[in-house]
């Protein structure tokens, strides 16, 4: 089961996305051009009051998954993207120009923002019950790996179940019958679970996954002199917002209502779910990585080893530093 390039192909052509301002006029330097999901970092950047930067501006282009934010940074229309830890292994695997900038992770103890489930009467009670049947989960993604790393801790791997790739991002695939097991993400896993719709079989939250989310940024801007600086802001604006988040739930649980089209209360629950904060990339960190590309690489899904350390870009981490530790 080779994909190595596979996953930027499929999920390039099935994302959604604004590009129309990321290829149009001359680029100044003055301008970040920035790929998220679901306006993820753009509504934490924004409530929390840093979403308006001094001396440049941000381009915002929306995105499904990591994979195509990397294969646009790759083309040349992006900057910076936004994105859990996975996309980078096939990145590093295909010779992508991207590296890691900063990394945001679960705070010790937190949750996570998605989870392995099934219908509340499945008779699926644990991971080594799920040999031979579907499971369902978005190909290239951290979805991927939370799966095989399940599975690998059982003794089995991604072939002894069925995989079905995930088409959308609600229970519609385990209500229709056509997945015995889902992953989900938020703010479908909190609604499904106050709803009963489904029970939870794991957990993302560590060790199952390592909690990552990344920053990541072209080579091609890295070298830019002017752009290096502005992610360097960005980098801190991140590092602020996301503590600013984890310190103050109910106060930022209105914003992320409005994204997300919930209540207030159902925001907060998925806020406090999984709390998060930068830290300077470490050794811990690459290691982390560095077990996951293993393990894409015993599966057959990458073609060679990697040197996880080479994804990373470790120039902003005193800032990053600087955000935790100030009062």
């Amino acid at each position: 089961m080779k994909l190595s390039l596979t996953p930027f192909r499929t999920l390039a052509a099935g994302a959604f996305l604004s590009l129309a301002a990321c290829g149009a006029a001359p680029d100044s330097g003055k301008t970040l051009k920035i790929g998220d999901q679901l306006h993820a970092l753009k509504s934490s950047l924004d409530v929390s009051g840093e979403g308006a930067p001094t001396g440049y501006k941000i381009e915002w282009a929306n995105f499904v998954g990591g994979p195509p934010i990397i294969a646009a940074q790759t083309g040349g229309s992006l900057d910076v993207g936004w994105m859990a830890e996975t996309p980078l292994i096939f990145a590093q695997a295909a010779g992508s120009p991207v590296k890691v900038v900063a990394v945001s992770k679960t705070v010790a103890g937190g949750g996570s923002p998605y989870a392995l489930v099934v219908k509340p009467d499945s008779p699926i009670r644990s991971i080594a019950d799920l040999k031979g049947k579907s499971v369902s989960f978005m190909k290239g993604t951290v979805l991927h790996y939370f799966v095989a790393r399940l599975l690998d801790k059982q003794g089995l791997s991604l072939k002894d179940i069925k995989t079905v790739q995930a088409t959308g991002f609600g229970t519609g695939l385990l209500d229709k019958g056509s997945a015995d097991a889902i992953t989900i993400g938020e703010p479908y896993l909190t609604q499904a679970l106050d709803a009963g719709k489904v029970r939870v079989l794991a957990s993302g939250a560590p060790p199952n996954t390592p909690g990552f989310f990344y920053l990541v940024a072209s080579d091609a801007a890295l070298a830019d002199p002017v752009k290096a600086k502005a992610i360097g802001d960005l980098v801190a604006r991140a590092a602020r917002a996301t503590r600013w988040q984890r310190e103050n739930p109910a106060k930022a649980a209105p914003a992320l209502a409005k994204r997300y089209n919930v209540d207030a209360a159902v925001a907060e629950k998925i806020i406090t779910r999984a709390p998060a904060s930068y830290a300077p990339i470490d050794d811990a960190i690459i290691a982390a990585h560095q077990d996951e590309a293993d393990l894409f690489f015993k599966e057959g899904l990458i073609r060679k080893k990697l040197d996880a350390a080479q994804i990373f870009d470790k120039r902003y981490d005193d800032i990053v530093a600087a955000q935790e530790s100030a009062k």
